[in-house]
């Protein structure tokens, strides 16, 4: 039993460090690079995507000259975001450098990749 309650302090330890750090390399103001749809092959970027994340779990963002905010929280490697006023959806961090952030997300069932780079 306290082998058990050990090891699961330990984790949730490692899980909470590992998430502080995500929340660092995160925070910053990020833009579109490309925003492709797999199955379409499309590009929905435009270069009019933009996403701001505070290290007080708040984010805004602009799509096509449409801004948003809300709160944000990192669990493993989803993203999850809660603008005001909407429901809380999910998308999944495949790649997340100083320099460059990708998102895994579904639009009605097509695959979409995200990929934005930190604005200087």
């Amino acid at each position: 039993m306290k082998k058990g309650l050990l090891l699961a302090s330990l984790l949730i330890f490692f899980l909470s460090c590992n998430n502080s750090k995500m929340y660092e390399q995160i925070a910053g103001v990020w833009e579109c690079d490309s925003w492709t749809n797999e199955t379409m092959g499309t590009d929905k970027c435009n270069n009019n995507v933009q996403f701001e994340f505070k290290l007080d779990k708040t984010y805004n963002s602009t799509i096509a000259k449409v801004g948003d905010t809300g709160m944000y929280k990192i669990q493993g490697e989803l993203l999850y975001i809660s603008p005001n006023g909407k429901m809380e959806f999910a998308v999944k961090i495949t790649k997340l450098t100083s320099d460059t952030l990708v998102f895994l997300m579904n639009q009605a069932g097509n695959e979409e990749i995200l990929t934005l780079l930190r604005a200087n």
